[in-house]
């Protein structure tokens, strides 16, 4: 089946005009009224061939009752049954099998609780129905990202984690002029700020190894075989952190933060992290939170945002670290 972005909506367009039994539809007519309606969507238009192809798919492998008829030297096409649409065909398992991984990755979102009955939605799911379709206003509206670099790799990583394929890859760290190849079995993809990980090992090796995928210059399928992942629970090893990164021997530590008045309400509705507690609440509207985290490059980096509206009061090695990373900032702007 075509892969293109448009094909499905072309399908769509084809299949409205064919259901419209008050007009009769010429090769031509198609063709400019899918052209008319990519025109307005994509800025593109269909060919003679492309349509023909289309009708052909719609017959051969969607079974729809396409049929012509003659006016003189004039030929038509409509539906011989007209109660027949595209949209109503059964959904297939392989897209459904498809739904299932979409839907497994959507539930991490636990802020939809919708979520929680969408398997006995799968089972009776068919194209039929479309939400924010063109025309009625907009119901919900997702932050808008900046396009990771290698977000082009996911697919195949995805596919070889579930599929349990070892791969090559050719990546190339910050440090490195070249890029190097080496077999790695992938087990858990990761997002953090608009960035995307795959974490596994590379081969006969016993630690952990994330790469970035904005490093990945090519990935191949390899014929070693795949090494089940024995290294860690990807459901809880990320419990506490922030981001990805784990220093050498680093182990969870307790984080007592003070927080500003003025910025405690936002850290009581948006918690730094899920492992936050309110250990006090004072008087003049501060907070002293507790945080049970692993130390890392990225924690620091989200407690730097908060400037001067929190204080980390332990461990002590934060704390200094922190200090330092302030005093630099001020020697930057002194």
């Amino acid at each position: 089946m075509p892969e293109n972005k448009d094909f499905s909506f072309r399908l769509e367009i084809l299949d409205e005009c064919l259901r419209n039994k008050y007009r009769n539809w010429t090769l031509q007519d198609l063709i400019d009224k899918v052209s008319e309606r990519l025109s307005e969507r994509y800025n593109k238009t269909a060919s003679k061939r492309t349509i023909q192809a289309d009708l052909k798919y719609m017959m051969e492998e969607k079974g729809a009752p396409i049929e012509k008829k003659k006016n003189g030297t004039t030929t038509y096409f409509y539906y011989s049954d007209p109660s027949y649409s595209i949209k109503n065909l059964p959904v297939k398992e392989e897209e459904i099998n498809f739904l299932k991984d979409a839907i497994n990755i959507l539930r991490q979102v636990n802020d939809f609780k919708i979520l929680q009955d969408i398997d006995s939605i799968v089972t009776k799911l068919q194209n039929t129905v479309n939400t924010n379709t063109e025309g009625s206003p907009l119901i919900i509206q997702f932050e808008k990202h900046t396009t990771a670099i290698g977000i082009e790799y996911i697919d195949s990583l995805f596919t070889a984690i579930k599929e349990k394929v070892a791969l090559r890859i050719s990546y190339q760290p910050f440090n490195e002029t070249e890029p190097i190849d080496n077999i790695f079995h992938p087990y858990l993809l990761k997002e953090f700020r608009n960035r995307w990980f795959v974490i596994g090992r590379k081969d006969k090796s016993d630690a952990i190894t994330i790469l970035a995928l904005d490093r990945i210059k090519k990935i191949r399928n390899s014929s070693e075989n795949y090494l089940p992942n024995n290294l860690f629970e990807p459901e809880t090893y990320f419990n506490n952190l922030i981001g990805v990164s784990i220093p050498e021997d680093a182990g969870i530590q307790t984080i007592e933060i003070k927080v500003a008045s003025k910025q405690a309400p936002y850290v009581k509705t948006k918690p730094i992290h899920n492992t936050q507690t309110i250990i006090e609440e004072h008087k003049n509207g501060s907070l002293l939170i507790q945080l049970r985290l692993i130390c890392n490059y990225e924690l620091k980096s989200v407690l730097l945002g908060y400037g001067s509206d929190i204080e980390v009061i332990k461990p002590i090695k934060l704390r200094d670290s922190l200090k330092n990373e302030f005093l630099g900032i001020i020697s930057n702007y002194s």
